[in-house]
């Protein structure tokens, strides 16, 4: 909200127009308020990515909220959908437990209820969307909270809360390809007042997919209790498991030509035996403390868990077109990931020259350590196409291993500043320690741990500034930061400076429909400096010379412009070039960038006599994309398509519901990755549909 309003009463600030007195509104309300569960809309009336719980149309850059009632009516299920209909982010396929998410660049960070997890999103699974309110997606430099990582920005996904009433709901969900999934979901209070409540979910699935011989089976538990432990004070402990048996399969290879297969979809080049295990633990727990006149302290802890086994096996090459046959190589892999991170912070209001302003100060600590063990077996040579059983499972033999640790820690202090009824400015500053450490613990050539890259006292700033130019419209400006450490030399012995990321975006956000629909547009220019640059005078030493840029614009929509009518649009405008580089001078930093993306997902519930029915459709479309390797026949392209979907739902009565839904509606081809000559050329699925049955008891 602006400094001087809770988030709720922001619109009747504006109205007014005049100089407002700051009302004592508990935080604690305001985050509650910020749920989006049970209210029925895709706009977001509060985002707590900063901390403090602010609408989203008052927050100086870019942010897109999913709601929990957008996530049930598109049928989202997993982060890989939710971020593929979030605008502005590119969605790149890995396999069937985890993908990469990307925005304005670089990949995007993410956040676990406001707290920074560094280099926890891409590359990891995420657990199921079953136990989330909403998701958060902020684009841009996130430095000030975030601490170290890619000027991309962040995704925050924010947990269902035990509720002050008692509900129970549970979804059967039938789908193609032997998709089966049921979810239970029981909430409400334990005692006669209420000050003790509880939640409890439990979710399973059990699936093919539409590549032939491949079974997942996966569960999830999510339980959480909140309790008023006094009048000021709220304690709050949660618990989630997940595990998940996946099938082993990285996308299709192409011919040793350069060019895509010509195969089926359901083609499966991985022997049956490869598998991909994850199990994932996390435990948080949160104190929040009203301290009176509006302000609040807030402690919250997390410990994440997460085992990743895998034995599997892959082309190392291209299909000789020749003899359609190709090489494998076998491999077998157990890591480990251990996270434990605290925030703590004080926010409230503060009077200053006759206006009040909103401050925030606050710690957090976040630790990432990595251990694993992996070995090999001997590569098969002359595999053919179509049978990948000729690749014998191996009894592997663990000759390699490593530990790292990652750790950072930082001070973080921001100030929301009503300088007049129309200007509110933000400043705030973050100093922050990183340091990685690692060692080789194989057992032929174990190490001591060594010091890896680390950065200390690095100060972060931001700045911005928002002006209401009418009562339902506002003009910003802002300027973030983010840094990278980095171990690359000079030939003098000298660690280069930690790369510098840092945006410059001018934007306007508006309200229309009596404030139920919100319109944004963005411009935005990235520059990441202090890149390692090859030194022309001494090999294998560097200069802090390269740079980057990325530059676009977005525009995005989201809310109900007429009654009944829930929508999501989004278009994306993005640009990147590399301004000083040794080698790719002038180039783009990544061909699998789409230039141009748009996103578009409609819900309507008719009414009168229609008033148990709804008919949703929506569209993911993106501009041409291409893959460029060293080799000249390293190289594929894909044109623009769109994938459409649409759905149709009856309400039988207050307590059961049916919602028939169907993907990719016209069954278009096309991939969600393009990778090199032996893996990662991965198509998106076929046509499906889904019957989805809810009731609420």
């Amino acid at each position: 909200t602006r400094a001087d309003v809770p988030a709720d009463a922001a619109g009747d600030a504006h109205d007014r127009g005049s100089a407002v007195t700051l009302q004592p509104v508990l935080v604690d309300e305001t985050v509650r308020r910020a749920q989006s569960e049970g209210t029925g809309d895709y706009k977001a009336r509060a985002a707590t990515v900063g901390k403090m719980p602010i609408a989203p149309r008052e927050i100086p850059q870019s942010v897109s909220v999913i709601t929990r009632q957008r996530m049930d009516d598109q049928g989202m299920q997993n982060a890989w959908e939710a971020m593929t209909y979030t605008t502005g982010v590119t969605a790149v396929s890995n396999d069937v437990s985890q993908a990469q998410y990307h925005a304005r660049g670089y990949a995007l960070g993410v956040m676990y209820d406001g707290m920074p997890a560094y280099s926890g999103l891409s590359g990891y699974q995420q657990f199921d969307l079953a136990i989330y309110d909403r998701i958060e997606v902020q684009r841009g430099p996130a430095g000030l909270l975030q601490g170290s990582d890619n000027p991309s920005g962040v995704v925050n996904f924010v947990r269902k809360r035990a509720q002050d009433h008692r509900s129970l709901n549970a979804v059967v969900d039938l789908g193609s390809w032997n998709n089966y999934r049921a979810t239970v979901d029981v909430t409400g209070p334990l005692n006669e007042d209420g000050s003790v409540r509880a939640r409890a979910l439990a979710m399973w699935n059990d699936r093919d997919y539409f590549f032939d011989r491949a079974h997942d089976r996966k569960w999830l538990g999510y339980a959480t209790v909140e309790a008023d432990l006094a009048a000021a004070t709220t304690f709050s402990i949660a618990a989630t498991v997940q595990d998940d048996d996946a099938p082993s399969f990285s996308g299709l290879p192409a011919y040793t030509t350069g060019q895509f297969l010509n195969v089926d979809r359901s083609t499966n080049v991985y022997p049956d035996w490869g598998k991909y295990l994850w199990h994932t633990e996390e435990l948080q727990a949160s104190v929040e403390h009203r301290l009176g006149d509006g302000w609040q302290a807030s402690v919250k802890l997390l410990r994440r868990n997460q085992d990743f086994y895998f034995k599997d096996s892959y082309p190392t090459t291209g299909v000789d077109p020749a003899t359609l046959t190709m090489t494998y190589a076998r491999r077998e892999a157990d890591y480990h990931y251990h996270r434990n991170a605290v925030d703590a912070f004080v926010t409230g209001p503060f009077d200053l020259f006759g206006r009040a302003h909103m401050a925030l100060v606050g710690f957090n600590y976040d630790q990432l350590q990595t251990d694993y063990v992996r070995g090999t077996a001997a590569s098969v040579t002359g595999v053919p196409l179509f049978h990948p059983e000729a690749v014998v499972e191996p009894a592997v033999i663990y000759t390699l291993g490593g530990e790292s640790q990652t750790a950072q820690r930082g001070l973080y202090s921001q100030a929301r500043l009503s300088l007049s009824d129309a200007w509110t400015a933000t400043v705030g500053a973050r100093m922050t320690d990183f340091q990685t450490k690692s060692h080789n613990k194989a057992p032929a050539t174990p190490t001591q741990w060594g010091e890896g890259a680390h950065a200390e006292r690095e100060i972060t700033p931001y700045g911005a500034v928002m002006y209401d130019l009418l009562p339902n419209a506002s003009l910003y400006a802002s300027y973030s930061e983010i840094f990278m450490p980095q171990t690359a030399q000079t030939f003098t012995g000298e660690t280069l400076d930690p790369r510098i990321g840092e945006q410059y975006e001018l934007g306007a956000k508006a309200d229309f429909f009596d404030r139920r629909l919100e319109a944004t547009f963005a411009l935005f220019r990235t520059h990441e400096i202090n890149r390692p640059y090859a030194d022309p005078d001494h090999t294998n030493f560097y200069l802090p010379m390269g740079k980057v840029q990325v530059q676009g614009y977005e525009a995005e929509v989201t809310g109900s412009p007429v009654v009944g009518l829930q929508l999501s649009a989004g278009f994306t405008r993005l640009m990147t070039k590399y301004l000083k580089d040794k080698n790719n001078e002038g180039r783009p930093t990544s061909y699998w960038y789409p230039p141009n993306q748009f996103k578009l997902w409609a819900m309507y519930r008719p009414g009168g006599a229609w008033a148990d029915w709804r008919f949703g459709a929506g569209m993911v479309g993106q501009g041409p994309v291409r893959v460029n390797g060293t080799g000249a026949t390293d190289i594929r392209e894909q044109g623009s398509f769109a994938v459409y979907d649409a759905t149709v739902g009856y309400r039988i009565n207050a307590r059961l519901d049916l919602t028939f839904a169907v993907k990719n509606l016209f069954d278009r081809k096309y991939y969600t990755r393009m990778g090199g000559l032996n893996t990662y050329n991965s198509y998106g699925d076929p046509r499906n549909v889904m019957l989805t049955v809810r009731a609420r008891l």
